[in-house]
This record gives C-alpha cells, sequence and structure tokens, in this order.
C-alpha cells in the first residue's frame, strides 16, 4: 500500500518500498533468464527453445513463464540483450584519448568479440524479428544502425573541428558499418582466419577509407597520434589543417 502523507495541507504519497523491491526482483530474474537464453543458445544452436532456457536455468516451463507473458517476450528480451552488449563493447573503444587508428581496431574488435562470443546469438538476432515495442530497436539491423550512429557522432564532431562538411559523417560511418558488419559475417561463416588475423586485416582497410576522405579534403591525421575535437583549431576557411606526427598543425 502507498502511505499518505500531509505536507503544506497537501496530501502527499509516498512510494511503496515493497513494490519497488518485487519490480527490481523481477527485473533481475528476467535477466538471468536471459542469462540461460544465451547457454542454451551457445549449447544447442540459433533456434530460441522455451524448453532448453528452462533446463538451462533449472526450473519448469512455467515458472520460466512467471517472468515472461510468452516466447515473444523472451524473444524481445534475448534481442535487447544482444544490442546492450554491442553498446557495451563498442562505447569504450571509441575513448578520445586513443590514436585514431588504435580506436578503428577496438571499434572492429568490439564488434567482432560479440560475434565471436556469442555466434548463435547473433545468428538468431539476424533471422528473427520480436513483435513487441522494441522491434525497432533490437536486432541485426539496429546494432548496425546504432555502430553507425555513434561513429557518425564521432566522425561529425572531427569534421566540425577540421572545416569539413559534418554531412559527410553519415555515409561515411554507413561505409565503415557496412564493410567491417560484411566481413565479419563472412568471418564468422567461414572461420579461415583467426579474430585477432581478421582484426588486424580490417582495421587498415577501414582506416584507410577514412585516411581517403580526409586526404581528398586535405586533411592529414597521424594514425598514431591521439587528437580529440577540442584539441584541434579552427582552421582558416581557404586552408585545410594538417597534423603532423608530432601533434602540431599545419597550414597546407
Amino acid at each position: 500500500m502507498c502511505r499518505v502523507a500531509v505536507k503544506g495541507g497537501e496530501p502527499v504519497r509516498s512510494v511503496d518500498g515493497r513494490k519497488e523491491r518485487w519490480r527490481s526482483h523481477r527485473a533481475a530474474r528476467r535477466e538471468e533468464f536471459v542469462d540461460a537464453a544465451l547457454r542454451a543458445l551457445a549449447a544447442h544452436g540459433p533456434e530460441l527453445r522455451v524448453d532448453q532456457v528452462a533446463l538451462a536455468a533449472g526450473v519448469s516451463k512455467p515458472v520460466l513463464y512467471r517472468q515472461f507473458s510468452g516466447k515473444t517476450d523472451l524473444l524481445e528480451a534475448v534481442h535487447e540483450r544482444a544490442t546492450t552488449l554491442l553498446i557495451e563493447r563498442l562505447v569504450p573503444a571509441l575513448d578520445s584519448s586513443l590514436a585514431p587508428l588504435a580506436q578503428v581496431r577496438a571499434a572492429v574488435d568490439a564488434f567482432f568479440s560479440v560475434l565471436d562470443q556469442h555466434p548463435n546469438l547473433y545468428w538468431l538476432v539476424n533471422t528473427t524479428i520480436p513483435a513487441g515495442p522494441l522491434r525497432e530497436g533490437t536486432g541485426v539491423r539496429a546494432g548496425k544502425a546504432l555502430a553507425a550512429a555513434t561513429l557518425s557522432q564521432v566522425f561529425a564532431a572531427h569534421l566540425r573541428a577540421l572545416g569539413l562538411d559534418t554531412r559527410d559523417a553519415q555515409p561515411l560511418a554507413q561505409a565503415v558499418v557496412g564493410m567491417v558488419h560484411t566481413t565479419a559475417e563472412w568471418w564468422l561463416e567461414s572461420r579461415t582466419m583467426s579474430r585477432a588475423e581478421v582484426v588486424d586485416f580490417l582495421t587498415p582497410v577501414a582506416w584507410a577509407a577514412i585516411d581517403g576522405y580526409l586526404g581528398r579534403h586535405g586533411v592529414r591525421l597521424d594514425p598514431h597520434t591521439p587528437v580529440s575535437p577540442d584539441d584541434i583549431p579552427s582552421p582558416r576557411a581557404d586552408r585545410p589543417l594538417s597534423r603532423t606526427p608530432q601533434g602540431t598543425q599545419e597550414e597546407s
């Protein structure tokens, strides 16, 4: 029950602590079942089967259905976890204290790490669409959109500081993400290279796309020197900025 107190002549309802604890317990319990779903996928393949999830969780199906309204609800939660995993891996990779090439490698490896550790989860979200309200915010397509949007923000900040057209940030981000994603799917199916080998191969290729774009606009960035948009002085409109390996600025 909610208790009613009087403050300033007006009734004030306090939050029922028991309800909040129940919500917290239910959320934690759902996460435990999603953990079990990931274990079931790893053990049995990229098909979500409720009986396998219940077995992995050590409960009966009726117990599992106390937390989920049905298989569709569970599928939606699994999709949401896949998106969360990608965010957790990708965001730290975009640390501005890293040099540009190191950022690219960290971002590429972040994506490959999710596929490497959860291949069946990837194929599940690649072949299913949740029917609930999260359908537009989960899945492989949404993951690609999220990665491209995050990368686009990083590119836009640098392009703005360099005096370049920030509208180019979106297609540049889409090009890089598309290249990485297509290569990742090929690698996941073929496994002809180790994860480290394919990341080492793809990193300079992805950087070449970024460097090539900047070069066409007269800008050179040392791939091994950290650079933040806040550290880039506003270039003169008629002279594009060039950064030397020592991190000093020149006008070309």
